[in-house]
């Protein structure tokens, strides 16, 4: 029936919906789109479940391959610091870290899409580190402690750690290569550092304590020098404590 008004309209097969009214074809067509519309959320749903079980099996690998990494992110940030202290930053790329600590690029830049939110971050871990072995420190002091005893406990605190010494001269070597973000965060820290062992000779009741406090900011500018160092002989680290409480 050519031209009848129930005929198919032209684009839909007539096997599909032979002389069927117009309203009821269009009904059929709506839920045909419906149906195809329902199908292609289940296949993004799929989709994204899949991405997740990717993501959760590269974290399980993670965990395997990096023990003592508590979490992805500080696996990024450990094997970022360890490439750091061999190559320097600027010598190290997001591609390096990726590939070393075995994960996918994707997921690297999901945590840090750039290296400088990566560098800032290693720069906060490393003077929360710092702090730490400070406060301890500070703790152990009391009020007839003899300063030079107490000052190449810190110093050997600070220095017996070789990772920890290299990241430190790395990041404030990189803090003046014209990164005014990470110089900024550096000073923050030593700062800090610095009034932190100022108040903890003031838990020690002596002139070398007090010494020490006057000449606090020169006891770190001597331990970086330290530990520009391969090694420091214990008769070195005693000359400078001597030096540092002498009248």
């Amino acid at each position: 029936m050519q031209g009848s008004r129930y005929a198919c309209i032209p684009y839909c097969s007539s096997h599909v919906f032979p002389t069927a009214p117009p309203r009821f074809t269009y009904l059929r067509l709506l839920h045909a789109h419906l149906l195809l519309i329902f199908a292609a959320g289940l296949r993004i749903l799929d989709l994204i479940l899949a991405a997740g079980r990717n993501a959760n099996g590269e974290d399980e690998r993670m965990r395997g391959k990096h023990d003592g990494y508590e979490s992805v992110q500080a696996a990024i940030l450990g094997t970022a610091a360890q490439l750091f202290t061999r190559a320097g930053i600027h010598g190290t790329s997001l591609n390096d870290i990726a590939q070393a600590a075995g994960l996918s690029k994707g997921t690297l830049y999901y945590y840090y899409p750039t290296k400088e939110a990566l560098v800032n971050d290693i720069a906060q871990t490393h003077g929360a580190r710092v702090t730490d072995l400070l406060l301890s420190w500070v703790e152990t002091l009391s009020r007839d402690c003899p300063m030079d005893e107490a000052l190449l406990l810190l110093m050997e605190a600070l220095l017996e750690d070789e990772a920890l010494r290299r990241l430190h001269v790395v990041l404030f070597t990189e803090s003046c290569l014209d990164n005014p973000g990470l110089a900024a965060l550096m000073e923050d820290k030593l700062k800090k550092w610095t009034v932190m062992l100022e108040v903890g000779t003031l838990k020690v009741q002596s002139d070398s304590a007090r010494r020490l406090r006057d000449r606090s900011s020169l006891f770190f500018t001597m331990l970086m020098g330290a530990m520009l160092r391969a090694e420091t002989s214990p008769a070195e680290r005693s000359a400078c404590v001597a030096l540092l409480l002498s009248e």
